[in-house]
């Protein structure tokens, strides 16, 4: 149990610092794609995308440091 429990303390850290390292690199961004003639429009964002690469690296990470440290 204190092990499991580390590691969502140590996964939850590393992925707050990926997340803003990410976000430094890869910039949010919103564009609105307006669809023919009506207003219509759809948001598209990169959003998923710095998430995924954020949890990636810091998922990526924190078994490395579990399989050195450990």
């Amino acid at each position: 149990m204190e092990i499991a429990a580390s590691f969502a303390l140590i996964l939850s850290i590393y992925f707050l610092g990926c997340l803003a390292l990410i976000q430094e690199v890869v910039r949010p961004n919103r564009q609105l794609i307006v669809e023919g003639n009506t207003k219509k429009g759809q948001w598209v964002t990169n959003y998923s995308k710095i998430l995924l690469m954020s949890f990636g690296i810091s998922l990526l990470t924190t078994f490395l440091a579990y399989y050195l440290f450990l």
